[in-house]
């Protein structure tokens, strides 16, 4: 029955998710490993019991095959030394949907690479997975429910917006279920540490506060990120701060839409730091009407990042923070004056 019901039915994102993938863009298939497996998930204690918002996963052994569907959740599965049979594209068309920061944990393997848009849960059964890792994946309770008829499914833990899983939580959740703990736990305290030096390093950065913003689809609208967006969270744990107007303007989502004649309000922050995934949308923000009037782009604290920049910071992830923490805090420091 189960066989039946996932040929009948093919899983596709609502318009809405739709769009929240385009916010989280900063804007190929390959083969399976040798073998056909991911790297053994050894150690830890099974059956491992996971917790997540639609309430707990039992894996029941070491998996084998997992199948990373979030759009980021495949770094922290790298990271715990294994390598995913198959992985949710999500911006840059890397191979494997790896981007260079993770590439040599995949070992030289190559993954399946699952669409950034619609994934049917056909082509989910065939990858044969024991585990489904679906942290980063906007999961609802149907769609959850749908893909554990596969396999045992991981969700993001409760207290986060969609897509708003820090860094941390999704590595120590991915640990649990590869039964990787104690690897999931020592990833988080080095990483943590390293932020600890760099606020030590860059003192500048405290109490400042940060608007990080893109351009939208629309020419008469831009994006601004809220203290609940992965890349305003690592903005933060260096010491910045989110004006509380984008916060309210937010609410319960990751990002605000702001339209273009309110460019001014950007005026709230210290710094504006640029966010994009192209030298055309970096064109379209700075070709708004009131750009050069911001008092950041006159004052020269307008930060641009570049496409390498801005990846890392949307995948937000135990691997991609570490491609940034040499580089981007000097940046943002020598903007602060």
């Amino acid at each position: 029955m189960i066989v039946r019901f996932l040929r009948m039915r093919a899983l596709r994102l609502s318009a809405v998710a739709a769009s929240l993938v385009a916010l989280l863009v900063l804007a190929a298939c390959g083969s399976g490993s040798p073998d056909g497996s991911s790297a053994p998930s050894a150690g830890g204690a099974f059956p491992a019991t996971v917790t997540h918002k639609f309430g707990s996963t039992t894996v029941p052994a070491a998996p084998q095959r997992v199948v990373s569907l979030g759009y980021t959740d495949q770094d922290a599965i790298l990271a715990l030394g294994v390598v995913p049979v198959g992985i949710r594209e999500f911006t840059g068309n890397q191979p494997s949907a790896t981007w260079p920061w993770a590439q040599p944990k995949l070992d030289g393997r190559t993954a399946t690479v699952l669409p950034v848009g619609d994934v049917s849960t056909e082509a989910i059964a065939a990858l044969r997975p024991d585990l489904i890792v679906g942290i980063s994946a906007g999961l609802t309770q149907e769609t959850y429910d749908t893909y554990s008829k596969i396999a045992p499914t991981i969700a993001a833990p409760s207290g986060f917006v969609d897509y708003g899983t820090p860094w941390q939580d999704a590595t120590r959740l991915t640990g649990q279920a590869l039964g990787r703990s104690a690897e999931a736990d020592a990833l988080v305290a080095d990483l943590e540490a390293r932020f600890a030096q760099v606020r030590q390093q860059y003192p500048a950065l405290a109490g400042k506060s940060v608007a990080a913003v893109r351009p939208s689809t629309s020419s008469a609208e831009f994006f601004v990120w809220g203290s609940q967006d992965l890349r305003v969270r690592f903005l933060e744990a260096l010491g910045l701060t989110t004006p509380a107007a984008f916060d309210t303007l937010a609410g319960d989502k990751f990002y605000a839409t702001i339209s273009s004649e309110q460019l001014s309000q950007l005026d709230q922050a210290d710094l504006v730091v640029l966010i994009t995934a192209s030298a055309d949308e970096r064109t379209a923000f700075e070709s708004q009407p009131g750009y050069a009037d911001l008092e950041s782009v006159r004052e020269g604290t307008f930060l641009v990042l570049d496409d390498d920049e801005s990846a890392a910071l949307s995948f937000s992830s135990v691997l991609s923070l570490p491609s940034v923490l040499d580089t981007l805090p000097a940046e943002l420091a020598r903007k602060a004056g």
